[in-house]
């Protein structure tokens, strides 16, 4: 038997030359899919933030024209606002008179009358109180040395009663001295 081999050398040698030339397709086919998807990713993201950007360049410019179009109630705002705040300054520094009268006249019993008072020693308060009866004075003293009152108060640190006289009229005159914890605010 013989064997006859119709199919020659170069016939099989061409057939895995195919083989290799689709290998070759098929990873160059793949290659360019991938720059192709990722040229495609770039150019949507590009649009997509663009898109972000205009959007963002008419908010920008809509809350612009707002403030441009109501600067007169703007400028009123700042200005009040910092009058405001120089009001709460300047209330911050006073002295407060008020505060320490009310917390002294606190002390006062009944039938006391406060007829004086003197602000003019830095960090005390001087108090001229007057009454016809000297029991009011005895329950003034008895307060004065109270001292969980003193503990608790946010104005005085401490009380003294300076003199008690009794007038011509028989009216009972005591001067009284407040020491003050802050003398500003």
């Amino acid at each position: 038997m013989i064997k006859i081999n119709l199919i020659s050398r170069k016939s099989r040698a061409y057939k895995g030359r195919n083989w290799t030339k689709i290998i070759v397709y098929i990873l160059f086919g793949s290659l360019c899919l991938y720059f192709i998807s990722v040229t495609l990713y770039v150019v949507i993201s590009m649009y997509v933030y663009n898109q972000k950007i205009a959007l963002s360049t008419k908010e920008s410019t809509a809350i612009s024209s707002e403030m441009i179009a109501n600067s007169d109630m703007l400028s009123r705002f700042v200005l009040t606002k910092l009058i405001l705040t120089k009001i709460q300054s300047i209330n911050a520094n006073r002295f407060h008179y008020k505060d320490y009268l009310d917390q002294a006249s606190l002390l006062l019993p009944d039938g006391t009358l406060l007829s004086s008072v003197d602000f003019s020693v830095p960090g005390w308060i001087a108090l001229a109180v007057t009454s016809t009866d000297v029991n009011a004075f005895a329950s003034l003293e008895k307060s004065l040395t109270n001292n969980d009152f003193w503990t608790g108060n946010k104005y005085f640190s401490g009380a003294y009663i300076e003199s008690v006289t009794k007038g011509s009229n028989g009216n009972y005159a005591t001067r009284l001295q407040f020491e003050i914890k802050k003398i500003n605010g």
